[in-house]
């Protein structure tokens, strides 16, 4: 029993956390409010590590992959591929989510003022800075990752000097992961106790709201896994391929379920790519990149997170918005998500990138928590067709 739900250990061990914690801040919301402190000191030491986490982490995982730009044509197929299966389940849940408004009225009042967030977006501001101090700032990680990419791509272009380079990042990384894991042995009492404060001072029936942005998403997943896949089935081999996809593609699915990792399902989606007939030459290419790159489950989940708060803030989705969210969205999925250990940098992604208050933090982590077995089924299926769609693409090649 206990290894059905051992991969499950650190989501139980989280959601269960944030449940005393609402319960708290309902039952007892004087109490609640004095743990606030608690949780504030957690959240610091994420929002202080965030920058070179994601400055090294990028950089090093970049680098590594620019060591394959013989490839050609064949990587940017992957990319590209990888980023047209982020926008278009983002776009879907964003609709989705706005027509079934998952607040359902329940207002989050924060009683504080939140920058960037109506209105016309700066994006200018949210892209670059004027200053190389300024990609030390939490407040500026989207061009923190711009930069970082540029980064590791003239790494990965500088011959034996940037291999060089490339190895002392990959040690550096190390030792950022270990502090990110000792930091996290703190998760369920910060988070927990800022959830509790939250609750404190807010209505009931946000509770409720929960279950039906996680309702929302099932139906999304639902929707995704089984028209998506045997569109993009098609996309890649025909009726046949979509036979093909369908035949295989419940042993990688399950084993995802069961594990929660899309690199711990790597080893049985090879030999699932290898029955359903796709070359061996680009199941063993493709399939490593695309457990980093092609993250489609991520990128659903953070959009559905950013509606939903938007709507609890009572704040308007505009034209500006949604753009940043498809590009947050697309970032989660093919840079955040390949990011090992990065445990909480998606939502505070997104927290700092719209300038949405600190206190939202738990309850995208709530959203994510319940969300994550079926974000890596729709990783790890989507990896299948993905490959079968690079193989199209690359026939003449081959």
């Amino acid at each position: 029993m206990w290894q059905k739900i051992k991969p499950y250990k650190d989501s139980i061990v989280l959601l269960t956390a944030l449940l005393l914690g609402g319960v708290l801040g309902v039952g007892l919301p004087e109490l609640a409010l004095k743990l606030k402190p608690l949780g504030q000191i957690f959240l610091n030491l994420l929002f202080m590590i965030i920058v070179p986490l994601v400055a090294i982490s990028v950089t090093s995982s970049i680098a590594r992959m620019t060591d394959l730009k013989k490839l050609g044509a064949l990587l940017v197929s992957i990319m590209a591929v990888s980023i047209v299966m982020a926008i278009i389940p983002a776009v879907g849940i964003i609709g989705l989510a706005l027509f079934f408004d998952p607040a359902q009225g329940v207002t989050l009042d924060l009683n504080q003022t939140i920058s960037d967030t109506a209105g016309t977006m700066d994006f200018v501001g949210l892209l670059t800075t004027n200053d190389f101090s300024g990609l030390l700032s939490k407040s500026n990680i989207l061009a923190l990752i711009i930069m970082s990419v540029i980064a590791g791509i003239a790494i990965g272009q500088s011959g034996e000097d940037g291999r060089k380079v490339s190895a002392l990042l990959d040690s550096f990384n190390t030792v950022i992961m270990k502090i990110v894991s000792i930091i996290m042995v703190a998760a369920p009492v910060g988070l927990g106790a800022y959830f509790a404060s939250t609750m404190a001072s807010q209505d009931p029936q946000l509770v409720i709201t929960f279950a039906r942005a996680v309702g929302l998403f099932m139906v999304a997943c639902f929707i995704y896994l089984t028209v998506g896949s045997t569109f993009y089935a098609w996309l890649g081999g025909g009726t046949q391929g979509v036979k093909q996809f369908w035949r295989f593609a419940l042993e990688p699915a399950v084993t995802a379920l069961g594990t929660t990792s899309s690199l711990a399902t790597l080893p049985v989606t090879l030999r699932t790519a290898l029955k359903m007939g796709i070359k061996p030459e680009i199941a063993d290419i493709s399939l490593p990149l695309l457990v980093n790159l092609n993250k489609g489950g991520a990128s659903i989940i953070t959009a559905l997170k950013i509606v939903f708060i938007y709507s609890l803030l009572r704040l308007d989705f505009t034209v500006d918005v949604f753009m940043v969210t498809i590009l947050i969205s697309v970032l989660s999925a093919f840079i955040i998500g390949g990011v090992p250990g990065g445990a909480f940098l998606g939502e505070i992604f997104i927290v700092t990138t719209l300038g949405l208050p600190m206190e939202t933090i738990p309850i995208l982590v709530v959203i994510g928590a319940i969300t994550d077995a079926p974000s890596t089924v729709i990783n790890v299926v989507h990896d299948l067709n993905a490959c079968q769609i690079i193989e199209r693409l690359n026939r003449k090649r081959l």
